[in-house]
């Protein structure tokens, strides 16, 4: 952030170079968003960097900023406003035929469906208008994502086989192949929920399991948020065990 700000804006600014700026102070703002200081990083999205995109006609820099907007008032549970702002982006990335940005503005909108309880209308959107195109894009890792994202609906419907299925069958082996440990974590520890949800008691041992895994990798990457998450999920299970 320091280099940022003392050392390559100036130079931007010195040359005259409002396009190489205004892309630094996007840069500016990731880092803002990423340390959860939402309004300094909305006020730079919305005064530093629109203006300048709006007055060069950079159509597609501008939906994406939009969309970083769009991305905090989510945070922040502004759901109407960051679905209207999704909503505008979409004819951009069309007209641009950018089918992948279009995908990932879909994704986005269907999160919001889901926040609200619109299980059925975000389904159709994982199902039919991200499924596809990811695989089209043969895009492995962006498929398992919104496979695994299918598995939350269905699981919040009482499909639990189904969720299972896909979480063992469409998620876990994918992540495995591209050792990404932190998705596999993750991954692993939603299938735990999805077992106990269940509520078989011969599915807690594998529950416990892929627990112990999940758990194990956490500690060893120094993923503090999700050790935290990890052990306390870990300790409800083991309460409820038979002794």
């Amino acid at each position: 952030l320091r280099i940022l700000r003392e050392e390559l804006l100036p130079v931007f600014e010195h040359l005259g170079d409002v396009h190489a700026r205004a892309v630094t102070m996007g840069k500016v703002a990731d880092i803002l968003q990423a340390r959860g200081q939402f309004d300094e990083a909305l006020r730079i999205l919305r005064e530093e960097l629109l203006p300048v995109f709006e007055r060069l006609g950079d159509v597609h820099l501008r939906a994406v900023t939009m969309g970083k907007v769009a991305d905090i008032l989510q945070t922040r549970g502004q759901l109407d406003e960051a679905l209207h702002i999704r909503l505008e982006e979409l004819p951009v990335f069309e007209g641009l035929g950018d089918v992948r940005a279009r995908a990932v503005t879909m994704g986005k909108v269907a999160d919001i469906q889901q926040m609200r309880g619109q299980l059925n209308e975000a389904l159709h959107i994982r199902l039919e208008e991200e499924l596809p195109v990811y695989e089209r894009l043969d895009d492995v890792r962006e498929r398992a994502v919104t496979m695994g994202k299918v598995a939350d609906i269905l699981q919040a419907q009482g499909q639990l086989d189904e969720a299972l299925r896909i979480l063992r069958e469409e998620q876990l082996p994918v992540y495995e192949r591209l050792g990404d440990v932190r998705s596999l974590l993750v991954a692993r520890a939603n299938l735990a929920i999805a077992l106990l949800q269940r509520g078989r008691t011969e599915d807690e041992p594998e529950a416990l399991e892929y627990l112990q895994f999940a758990l194990q990798a956490a500690r060893a990457h120094d993923y503090s948020r999700e050790v935290e998450q990890l052990e306390s999920l870990f300790r409800q299970l083991s309460q409820h065990r038979p002794t």
